[in-house]
Order: C-alpha cells, then sequence, then structure tokens
C-alpha cells in the first residue's frame, strides 16, 4: 500500500494532519527520554515492565499517525485505547514493588492484566500530582479510554456514527476537518494521560529531568498545554534552578494550559 503524504492531503486537512504528527513525535520524544533516563538505574531492564511494553507504545503512537492519513480514523481511535490502558496497568504494576522482577509482577497482577476494567486506576498513587488534580485525572482517564472503548466493541453510538457519516458522504478518504480535528482532540487527551502514567512507573527525577530546563523554566514541549502535564511541573518548583523566577515560571506554565 501506497502511504500517503500529509502534503497530498486535501488542504483542509493538513493543519490537523500536522498537528496529530506533531503530538505523536512529541509523545515518543518524551518517551524516549523516560526509557534512557530511567535505564541510569541498572535494574530497570530486569524490573521496569516498560522496557518491553514501549515497543508496544512507540507502534501504537506511529500508527495513529499512518492511520488518520489513510483516512482509517475510528481505528486510531483504537490505538489510543490501548495506550491508555496499558499506561494504567504498567503504572499498577511498577507502583506495587518497584524492587521485583517482572516476572514476579506479572504472577501477581494476572487477573489485572487480564481484565479490561480499569477501575484498577483508583489504586494508583498519583503523587507528582497536586491533590486537586488527582481526581479530576482520575475521571479523565475513565473519560477518555470510555470514549475510546466506542471503537473497539460495535456499540449502539458507534453504529449511528458511521450511518451518519456514510449518508453525509464522509467515507475513507473523504473526512472533512472536523472529523480529523475530532480524532486529533481525542488523541492529545490519550496521550497525556498516558505520559502522566507514565512518569507515575519512573523515579520521580525522571519527569523534573525532562520538564525542567537548566534555567529552570519549562521545557518548551506541546504536553505541557495539558493541565495534568502541568501540574506534574509544577511538582519541581522546589528546584534551586526555579526559586529565582519563580513568579515568571508560574505565570508562563498556566498561560500554556490549553486542556
Amino acid at each position: 500500500m501506497i502511504k500517503t503524504l500529509i502534503n497530498e492531503l486535501p488542504d483542509e486537512l493538513i493543519i490537523p494532519a500536522k498537528r496529530l504528527e506533531l503530538l505523536a513525535r512529541s509523545y515518543l520524544a518524551a518517551l524516549s527520554f523516560v526509557v534512557q533516563d530511567t535505564a541510569r538505574d541498572t535494574r530497570y531492564w530486569d524490573n521496569n515492565l516498560l522496557s518491553y511494553l514501549v515497543h508496544d507504545l512507540i507502534q501504537s503512537a506511529l500508527a495513529i499517525v499512518t492511520l488518520g492519513t489513510e483516512g482509517m480514523l475510528n481505528v486510531a481511535k483504537r490505538e489510543i485505547r490501548f495506550i491508555v490502558e496499558a499506561s494504567i496497568k504498567l503504572c499498577l504494576v511498577q507502583q506495587d514493588d518497584y524492587a521485583s522482577t517482572v516476572a514476579a509482577r506479572l504472577e501477581r497482577f494476572d487477573k489485572d492484566l487480564a481484565s479490561q476494567r480499569i477501575s484498577i486506576k483508583q489504586n494508583l498513587k498519583l503523587t507528582l500530582l497536586p491533590e486537586e488534580l488527582r481526581e479530576a485525572f482520575g475521571d479523565e482517564a475513565g473519560r477518555v479510554y470510555g470514549l475510546t472503548s466506542n471503537y473497539v466493541h460495535l456499540t449502539p453510538s458507534q453504529i449511528k456514527e458511521r450511518i451518519a457519516a456514510v449518508d453525509d458522504g464522509r467515507i475513507g478518504g473523504k473526512e472533512n476537518a472536523l472529523d480529523f480535528e475530532s480524532l486529533t482532540l481525542l488523541v492529545e487527551r490519550g496521550l497525556a494521560v498516558s505520559l502522566t502514567l507514565l512518569f507515575h512507573c519512573v523515579p520521580e527525577y525522571v519527569a523534573g529531568d525532562w520538564l525542567v530546563e537548566p534555567n529552570g523554566s519549562t521545557t518548551n514541549w506541546v504536553f505541557t498545554e495539558s493541565k495534568f502535564i502541568a501540574g506534574i511541573d509544577s511538582h519541581f518548583d522546589y528546584k534551586h534552578e526555579r526559586l529565582e523566577n519563580i513568579s515568571a515560571i508560574k505565570a508562563a506554565r498556566d498561560r500554556a494550559i490549553r486542556f
């Protein structure tokens, strides 16, 4: 199959498609950093399930862009569901006992990992988030998972949505900008949920290393537009390099929040 390039899309789709690509690249950049920074601990390769699951997360993030540009928007939404579910389960398994082996954790959490239910998110320790954001994050993870689950199994809402799209002529390859923008908004929310969870299943210093620049400013990264990532960033306001300009750093962080 010949891959469609973004610049080959109709003009109205190019901007949202480029946004989708930016989100995927930004997610993968952070994911790569998290893996490499965590691997400074020599126990990482044996003890952190992320060292294995990172390959699935990479594949899904890349697939979202490919599926989107090829007009397979609903299939792309299924990949978001996988990423959110995998991130929740990964976080649960890693937080239980960071020093135990992957094999021991898989045996202990066999039923949780096999289940499609994500109520286990209630057991996660979201210590990097301000307390006032923790319940909101749990709600957001549940909402994104629920929305994307509608595209994994055939549901009445998916059927009605498909009927409306077909009647309107919006079949594969003929989507409009609103269809594409809807996917992009869901992707940014899902990837922000995943990143929030990933930062909670590795040592605390990893998030600080990624988010805080040497001069104390927040790294220039698309996901700092998420209130949850911004909340994690605020956790590191104690750092020495931030203290002198903390008011300006807080103001810039608040201005950047968009979702």
